[in-house]
């Protein structure tokens, strides 16, 4: 397998739109935003057995701040931003209808400028929620959610915003405590590129601590579809990373968890 990377390019937008709203989504209108994450409804179509004519919405996919916390407010105003005053359709959770509060799990699509817009994409592209998604694999926006993610951590929005400047390897080594689970851009020179069984890693050269990149190309495959570059082309380059910051064990060392693109950038 090769190794992929590209030069990162900034997106304004979403990784992509639908061109109309899944087929058996229910048309609905939004009564009340509880928070960015959970919203009432009233449907203005016959919703299927067991689902009432005005329900609480839990998003699927995502969670918002807390009442209280830092960007819960501006992710409650961007929901409602995105929603008041239109037609919202409710695609219905196959796997769970309702969750323990007996809130419906579903995704909101809106028709906004740029076409239909998965809500819950469009809060993670704005550095305003966090991924919430214990089974992959039966979260069919899955990918879409981590590359939304990915942007708006490479453009340091919201959540993401702790440490907006690109540190080199050695800041980053000299107080790694205070950047361990923050996202953060790391500079380095790439010493060398071999597979791993997490995915191919970019090891930094003249890293005290092992630090190194590593690549997941399997989780999203298709997000890696249109990249080209050998492994070997990168070595004795100059990489910046952008992530959130892992160290589990002094033995394992810090690294990042690349899954899109767009979290590296090869520096001239």
């Amino acid at each position: 397998m090769q190794l992929c990377v590209v030069v990162l390019v900034l997106s304004v937008g979403l990784g992509c739109v639908a061109a109309q709203p899944p087929e058996g989504a229910i048309p609905a209108r939004i009564l009340r935003w509880y928070d960015g994450d959970t919203v009432q409804v009233r449907f203005t179509e016959d919703p299927p057995a067991g689902v009432w004519s005005s329900e609480a919405v839990r998003l699927l996919g995502i969670d918002t701040p807390e009442v209280g916390e830092p960007f819960a407010d501006d992710a409650t105003r961007y929901l409602r931003s995105l929603t008041m005053g239109k037609t919202v359709y409710v695609e219905l959770n196959p796997f769970e209808l309702r969750d323990r509060h007996r809130r419906l799990l579903a995704h909101l699509w809106v028709e906004t400028d740029d076409g239909w817009t998965l809500i819950s994409e469009a809060i993670v592209r704005a550095g305003l929620a966090r991924i919430l998604v214990f089974y992959p694999e039966q979260e069919r926006y899955y990918c879409r959610l981590l590359r939304a993610r990915a942007l708006a951590q490479v453009d340091k929005l919201g959540l993401w915003g702790a440490f907006p400047d690109p540190l080199n390897l050695e800041e980053m080594e000299a107080r790694p405590v205070t950047y361990v689970t923050e996202v953060v851009t790391v500079v380095f020179a790439v010493a060398s590129a071999a597979p791993g069984p997490a995915g191919p890693s970019l090891r930094a050269a003249g890293s005290q601590y092992g630090f190194r990149a590593i690549l997941d190309l399997g989780t999203c495959p298709g997000a890696w579809t249109e990249v080209e570059l050998a492994p070997e082309a990168l070595v004795g380059q100059t990489v910046a990373v952008t992530g959130e910051l892992l160290w589990d064990s002094f033995g394992g060392g810090p690294r990042i968890v690349v899954q899109s693109p767009e979290q590296v950038e090869v520096r001239e």
